[in-house]
C-alpha cells in the first residue's frame, strides 16, 4: 500500500503511538534510523524501566516487534502475569525483551545458536530485570547434541540462519530438544511459546512427543512453507489440531495455535 494512503496513515499512526509508548527515549530512534548518529546499535530505555540494545542491522525486525507489535495482533489467550515465555530463533532478543516489557512474562527462555546474535542476546540479558531473561546459545531441534547452523550473512547480526540452508558461513552449534527445555529449566507449563526458526518448527514440533505438546498453552509460529509434504504450512496445522490445538492464520506468515479452556 503506498505511503500516504487510507490504510497507510493509520498504521504509521500507530507505529509512532507504539513507538511512544513502548519507549521513554523515543527521540533516539528518529535520531538512529535517520543517520543522526553514526553509533552501530541504539540503546532504548523501555517505559516499563530497563534498557534494550537494538544493531542497525536489525532495526527493522524491533519496529517489527515493538511499533508493530507483531505478536500480539490477533493473540488468542492473554498471557498471564509471571507467565513462562519460551523463545525459539531469540536473535538479539527483542521479542524476548517485548514479553518481559509488555506481557510482564515472569521469566523468558531464549535460544540462539548464531554466535554473533548470541552475543547481543546475551548484552539484552544482562539489561533485563535479574534473573528473568535465560540466553541459551543452541538450537532447538529434533534431537540434543551438535548440527550444522549456516549463518545468513557474515560479520554482522544475521536474520535467516538455518540448520536446514547449505549457504553462508557454516559452525557447528549445540542443539536442544523442546522436551529436554522442559526438563532442564523445571517448566511445568509453557504460557506463551514463540518460533521463529527458520524451517526447523516442522522437525521440532513434529519429533516432540505429545505429552509435552500438552503443557504449551499457546505458541505462535513464523512457518516456513517448504512446499513438499510434510513440510507445508498446511501439514502443520493438521498436525497441531491432532494434537488438540485450534489453530489461525495471523499477519506476515505468521500461525498461532492455543488450547480453549
Amino acid at each position: 500500500m503506498p505511503r500516504g494512503s487510507a490504510e497507510g496513515q493509520p498504521r504509521h499512526a500507530m507505529r509512532y503511538a507504539n513507538l511512544v509508548k513502548n519507549i521513554s527515549n523515543w527521540p533516539t530512534y528518529f535520531a538512529f534510523k535517520y543517520g543522526l548518529t553514526k553509533a552501530p546499535l541504539a540503546r532504548f530505555r523501555l517505559r516499563s524501566g530497563f534498557d534494550v540494545k537494538v544493531p542497525r542491522e536489525v532495526l527493522h525486525e524491533f519496529k517489527e516487534v515493538f511499533f508493530d507489535e507483531a505478536y500480539l495482533a490477533g493473540m488468542p489467550l492473554p498471557v498471564p502475569a509471571g507467565g513462562m515465555v519460551v523463545d525459539i530463533g531469540a536473535n538479539i532478543g527483542a521479542f524476548s525483551m517485548f514479553a518481559l516489557h509488555r506481557l510482564d512474562a515472569g521469566r523468558v527462555i531464549a535460544f540462539e545458536p548464531d554466535p554473533v546474535n548470541f552475543a547481543h542476546l546475551s548484552a539484552n540479558a544482562a539489561l533485563a530485570p535479574a534473573g528473568r531473561l535465560v540466553a541459551m546459545q543452541q538450537a532447538v531441534a529434533d534431537q540434543a547434541g551438535e548440527m550444522t547452523f549456516h549463518r545468513g550473512n557474515t560479520g554482522g547480526v544475521s536474520t535467516s540462519g538455518s540448520l536446514l540452508s547449505t549457504k553462508g558461513e557454516k559452525v557447528t552449534v549445540a542443539t536442544t530438544t523442546l522436551d529436554d527445555v522442559f526438563a532442564r529449566h523445571g517448566m511445568d507449563t509453557c504460557d506463551f511459546l514463540k518460533m521463529d526458526c527458520e524451517g526447523a518448527e516442522y522437525a521440532i514440533l513434529y519429533g516432540t512427543p505429545a505429552a509435552t505438546l500438552a503443557r504449551i498453552r499457546q505458541m505462535v509460529i513464523e512457518v516456513h512453507d517448504q512446499r513438499q509434504p510434510p513440510r507445508t504450512r498446511s501439514d502443520l496445522k493438521a498436525h497441531l489440531v491432532a494434537q488438540g490445538f485450534s489453530v489461525k492464520d495471523g499477519m506476515h506468515d505468521l500461525l498461532w495455535a492455543w488450547r480453549e479452556g
